[in-house]
This record gives structure tokens, sequence and C-alpha cells, in this order.
């Protein structure tokens, strides 16, 4: 072989300083490369978790797991009918309205003075506007808190409109 062959094979092959700064030089780009996939993980984890509908189901399902099964009762009503305080107008309200509650002695208390539940409802629902009835939940609530003040035994949990009709 002549010494020119040798000295061009020679400067083909890179030497090894050469192919440490292209790895060097590549490293950051294959972290980079790494964190960002790291990165995706971990945010569709976080999105999976928090608004991933699976999720919440089997929430629920474990929390439900964990409790009691409550046996709730019902009472319903007489249907209820009220003058609206709309100044000027002849406005009614006609209702029926069930109770919702977990403990069964209840039943016998609520048996005992429906009378006074009765009239809490009316003067409730007597007290409104048209106006003041748009907002459903408001209006459970009110009637919920002013029913619950006159139980001992035990507290209604919900309360269910089977009708609601303004006249």
């Amino acid at each position: 072989m002549d010494t020119a062959a040798i000295k061009k094979e020679v400067e083909e092959v890179p030497p090894k300083e050469e192919a440490e700064k292209k790895e060097k030089k590549n490293r950051p780009r294959l972290i980079l490369a790494l964190l960002l996939v790291i990165l995706l993980l971990i945010g569709g984890y976080v999105y999976y978790f928090f608004f991933g509908g699976s999720s919440k189901s089997l929430t629920a399902a474990a929390t439900a797991g964990n409790q009691v099964p409550v046996n709730m009762q019902k009472m319903s009503l007489e249907p209820i009918v009220v003058n609206l305080a709309d100044p000027g107008l002849r406005r009614y309200l006609r209702s029926k309205i069930t109770l919702e509650y977990s403990d069964p002695r209840l039943t016998t208390e609520l048996n005992d003075k429906l009378y006074r539940i009765r009239d809490t409802i009316i003067s409730v629902l007597r007290s409104k506007k048209t106006d003041d009835l748009q907002n459903e939940d408001a209006l459970k609530r009110e009637l919920l808190t002013a029913i619950n003040s006159q139980l001992i035994a035990g507290q209604v949990r919900g309360l269910y409109f089977e009708e609601f009709i303004i006249q």
C-alpha cells in the first residue's frame, strides 16, 4: 500500500475526540426529549384523574362502598294552595310536596306535627311573590330550614315538588 492511501484511511476514520464531542452535543437534546415525554405522561395522568369520567365514578363507588346503605323514608303531603304576595295581582300557587328523611323514628314526629309543618310551608309560600319562585333551589332550602326548625327527633334531608302550578 501506498502512504497516500494509508493517510487517506486515517483521515476518514474520525478520532475518538470528535465522536465524544458529537455525543456530548446530542445529550441535551436527548435529556429534553425525555423530560418532555415525562411531563406529557404526568399531564395526562393529572387530566385523567381530575377531569376523566371514570375516575369520578370510581371515587363515588369507593365512597358509597365505605358508607352503610341508608334506607330513605318519604312522606307525601296533601296538595297546598296559597295566595302569592304579588301586589295588585291575584296569583295562586298549588304545590304537592314530598319530604325525604332517613330516620324511621321521624315518621311518628312528622305525623304528630303535620299541622305545624303544613302551617310552616303555607306561611313561607304565602310570603313569596311570583319572581321569588323562579329560584327553586333557594325555595327548597328555605322550606327545609323552616320544617327542620319544628323537628326534634331528626332532620328532613330532601324536599321535592311533585306539583308546582302558579295561576
